[in-house]
């Protein structure tokens, strides 16, 4: 898990969850504030999504940040 600061100064926190047919998300959480994000991360395996998570700038992060989605809550 790593924790950073969007352009607004807004604190997230960015977490890896295995998904289906060894897909990899990148989970984003806002600290202090609803809402959940995520987005796809090209890893072979989990394993190397550690690695790209551990080593990645935060400019990264929030590059990713903007391209992710909200997690979808309860259907309208």
């Amino acid at each position: 898990m790593r924790t950073f600061d969007d352009n607004s100064g807004n604190q997230w926190q960015a977490a890896l969850m295995e998904a289906s047919f060894g897909n990899v998300l990148l989970v984003f959480t806002r600290i202090g504030a609803e809402g959940v994000r995520h987005g796809a991360l090209d890893a072979a395996n989990y394993r190397q999504a550690e690695d790209w998570l551990a080593g990645a700038d935060e400019e990264r992060l929030r590059e990713c940040l903007a391209e992710s989605k909200p997690f979808l809550s309860d259907p309208p």
